[in-house]
């Protein structure tokens, strides 16, 4: 491969020299095609797809020739054209193979922490279960000790009626101490139960006043689940919030701080666009979303994110309107149990054991009615966000929008 690239940049640097001496300036298309084409040659992306390369490659010398057959031709820019674009897909398709590659590392990295972790939380559950026995072993031979001792005590009695009484006595103390601060313990434990539950009802209370036609409550097995529009919260392929949306994110904010719940913030697309560019967007909204609301004083210790991307929708994805609603941020309250964390997910996607239904993807609708199921997730790739612009987004606010930069597209095939 080395020496076909030397070879290359020779035949193309000689053909420079004679092209300067026999022509003018080559045109800016062929002097851009064969910057592209040398860059990527040299590139890691480039190693990656020899074939594009080589095509690239081609389309160059063909736009080389017709240059030297006719000086600055429309010909000559068009072949030139084809080859600056072909070395760009070479680029953009080898960056594609090196980030697949970096992903597959990574998931197997994941493996192996995984495994390691089940294998010292197993070690740990033997130790654990020796420990157990050790100390039922000791308990055991404390309690026959004892009972030896009150044997030997019950044959004293006779001789030493005062000295027991005193002991009863002292028994009996420590005893009803015992009961006292078990009762004390008792009652703090069901303070503590009846301030948790009014902090949560006071919360629910605050979020169901927030309902409008931009935010919806409603309450679910995992929790209190804000729904808020996404057509509110951002512009189109931005991730940054918009000034109507921090108003309303403040109001909320506000009351989630009445409770100390966990708090889980999934982040949800339309169906167009690639899986992979989904579930970034949903993952990136998302975190703006968390971000707010701990600049508001949410613990950030309570809050957990996740992408679902195009899953779950609620509306079917055919029509403008559906789209716009399954567009949105939804704030899961969860339920208090006593020492809960923030779940935490293994991967992008849904909660539970729901299995993603499969959409009509030539149609553009989803197989299910009305959006009530999910769809199967595409293969990963390059895509765009296609949102509908929602009616009431403008361009006023603190400043410009952070755009999900776009992927590239094979415009040369």
């Amino acid at each position: 491969m080395q020496r076909w690239k030397f070879g290359w940049l020779a035949f193309a640097g000689a053909s420079a020299l004679t092209v300067g001496c026999a022509h003018s300036s080559p045109p800016s298309e062929l002097t851009a095609a064969r910057t592209a084409y040398q860059e990527v040659s040299r590139s890691p992306e480039g190693r990656e797809r020899p074939a594009d390369v080589a095509a690239a490659r081609a389309a160059l010398q063909e736009a080389e020739n017709e240059y030297a057959e006719s000086d600055g031709s429309v010909k000559t820019r068009s072949l030139a054209y084809v080859a600056l674009r072909k070395a760009e897909i070479a680029e953009a398709r080898g960056q594609a193979d090196l980030a697949a590659q970096q992903r597959a590392q990574a998931e197997q990295a994941l493996r192996q922490q995984q495994e390691a972790r089940a294998q010292t939380l197993t070690k740990q559950q033997e130790e654990e279960r020796a420990r157990y026995e050790q100390q039922r072993q000791q308990y055991d031979q404390e309690r026959q000790q004892y009972d030896a001792q009150r044997q030997q005590e019950a044959e004293r009695m006779r001789t030493a009626e005062a000295q027991t009484r005193q002991q009863q006595e002292a028994e009996a103390q420590r005893m009803a101490q015992l009961n006292q601060e078990l009762q004390q313990r008792t009652q703090q434990l069901e303070q503590e139960r009846q301030a948790r539950l009014q902090a949560e009802q006071r919360a629910s209370t605050a979020l169901t006043q927030l309902q409008d036609k931009d935010v919806k409550v409603r309450e679910e097995a995992r929790g209190t689940v804000v729904t808020l529009s996404g057509s509110v919260l951002f512009a189109t392929n931005a991730t940054d919030l918009l000034p109507a949306a921090r108003d309303r994110l403040s109001d909320v904010a506000t009351a989630l701080k009445e409770s100390k719940n966990p708090l889980l913030i999934e982040g949800y697309t339309d169906s167009r666009g690639t899986d992979t560019y989904n579930e970034q967007l949903s993952e990136r909204r998302a975190e703006s979303v968390r971000d707010f609301l701990v600049n508001q004083g949410v613990p950030s210790d309570r809050i957990n994110i996740r992408g679902m991307g195009e899953n779950r929708p609620v509306a079917s994805n055919a029509t403008a309107e559906g789209r716009a609603n399954n567009r949105r941020v939804e704030i899961v309250v969860e339920r208090n149990v006593a020492g809960a964390q923030p779940s935490r997910s293994g991967g992008v996607g849904g909660s539970g054991a729901q299995q993603p239904g499969q959409g009509d993807k030539e149609s553009g609708q989803n197989a299910q009615p009305g959006g009530s199921g999910t769809q199967q997730p595409k293969p990963h790739g390059a895509g765009i966000d296609h949102q509908d612009p929602a009616p009431d987004q403008g361009t006023g606010g603190s400043g410009a929008q952070k755009q999900v930069p776009e992927q590239p597209q094979d415009h040369g095939e």
